[in-house]
């Protein structure tokens, strides 16, 4: 650019999302003010992904997982730590950060979730929520004393964080609130094959239960755990996987609309000044002809690049494209690998291959209306990519580079009661 540019960017969140942001300015040549609200942690973006399985068991420091610092040339970036958001004044393109006013030509909202902690379980000595950097390390403190840990929660979170306790050879008893464990993100077939990896590994778990009551005694002391059914257990370690919420508190009152994250339109806008990306962004996405909000880790990413051309549309004077994109996720278990591409949500029908010939591990296909909507398999990743691949655009006719459906031996095809998939971040 030709002389100074005076606009000053907004960045709200110090996770990946922002991150990418900042990231991507720089890249694209922005040279105006880049101020980045990086929130409460007071430490450098990490990957979160690295929390629940290598950093858990040790593989990895918390310099192994940080993020690389974005270039120091280019924009003027100005990292504000320690303090989150507060308030947007969305009339006045302002955010509130501490007891300063920030104006603001763009605003990127990144501020993705936080751990949902019932209160009566806040503050517990023992009881952690898995979430953050200081969530890993609380827990990672407790390990050397080798407690018998009761991980509450079967979704990714808790699913990772069983086996990495497992695999350090601690007593481990896993609470699946439903039937499966996993199955409200991948569906029955692998979530009954993730059930079937904890028992061969060790897991004691409790299916269909809920937690009701934690106590705790003296500090270092046993943490009786009490189950709706009236049973009781102890622990010396409790890991809460109870999901998360978004965390909009500091933009009520601005207008946009918060009913589920941060709603926005295709392109990522909130409204002409502000985007969301990430955990928290609520958008159409035309592949699958619905809203939706997607708590992966390769989504934030993504999406975060496209909010900045998105803006960057906006400012040459082009149309904004669509954020048009077939969500992703793994998960790594018992070394074991997990993924699922699509979104099954309101399919009719399963179909079930081996992924290995065998029937060891299945390769699950769900379709909504005869198509194609998300494919899982375990340690198959050229199988599910292919399948991603076969995901389009209901309006669009399938491309060279679509490619053809994974060769299988189809062992079972099922007509099953619409799957809605829960909204669990893979870390």
């Amino acid at each position: 650019m030709v002389g100074t540019d005076t606009r000053t960017i907004v960045v709200a969140g110090g996770s990946l999302a922002g991150h990418t942001v900042v990231t991507e300015l720089d890249r694209r040549g922005f040279t105006g003010e880049v101020v980045w609200v990086r929130g409460d942690e007071s430490v450098s973006p990490y990957s979160k992904p690295a929390l629940s399985k290598e950093f858990m068991q040790g593989k990895l420091t918390a310099g192994d997982i940080s993020l690389p610092a974005p270039p120091a040339d280019g924009s003027r970036l100005r990292v504000i730590d320690g303090t989150l958001c507060a308030r947007l004044d969305a009339d006045a393109d302002r955010v509130l950060v501490g007891d300063e006013w920030i104006s603001f030509d763009a605003l990127f909202i990144c501020t993705g979730m936080r751990a949902r902690v019932p209160a009566h379980f806040t503050g517990l000595p023992g009881v952690h929520s898995l979430r953050t950097l200081a969530d890993a390390a609380a827990i990672r403190a407790q390990l050397d004393s080798r407690p018998r840990a009761v991980v509450v929660g079967a979704g990714l979170i808790g699913s990772e964080t069983a086996a990495s306790l497992r695999s350090l050879g601690l007593p481990v008893e896993l609470v699946v609130q439903g039937r499966l464990p996993m199955e409200a993100v991948v569906g029955e077939e692998l979530g009954r094959f993730c059930l079937e990896r904890h028992h061969s590994h060790g897991v004691t778990t409790r299916l269909s239960a809920t937690v009701t009551e934690l106590s705790a005694g003296r500090a270092g002391g046993p943490i009786t755990v009490a189950f709706d059914d009236g049973a009781t257990t102890e622990a010396g370690l409790v890991v809460l996987g109870l999901g998360a919420t978004t965390a909009c508190g500091w933009l009520e009152g601005s207008g946009l609309d918060l009913s589920d994250g941060v709603l926005c339109d295709a392109s990522l806008r909130a409204r002409p000044s502000v985007f969301a990306a990430g955990d928290i962004a609520n958008w159409p996405n035309p592949v699958f002809g619905g809203r939706m909000r997607v708590e992966h880790w390769s989504n934030a990413s993504a999406q975060a690049r496209h909010a900045v051309e998105s803006w960057s549309a906006d400012q040459e004077g082009r149309r904004r494209p669509a954020f048009a994109d077939v969500p992703y996720f793994w998960s790594d278990q018992y070394g074991l690998k997990y993924q699922m591409v699509g979104h099954a949500r309101g399919h009719d029908e399963v179909r079930v291959e081996s992924a290995g010939g065998d029937g060891a591990r299945p390769l699950v296909t769900y379709y909504r209306d005869g198509r194609l909507v998300a494919a899982a398999g375990v340690n198959a990743t050229r199988a599910v990519m292919r399948m991603k691949s076969r995901i389009h655009c209901p309006d669009r006719e399938p491309g060279p580079g679509d490619g053809p459906l994974p060769s299988g031996r189809p062992t079972r095809t099922a007509v099953t009661s619409p799957h809605v998939p829960g909204r669990e971040k893979t870390t």
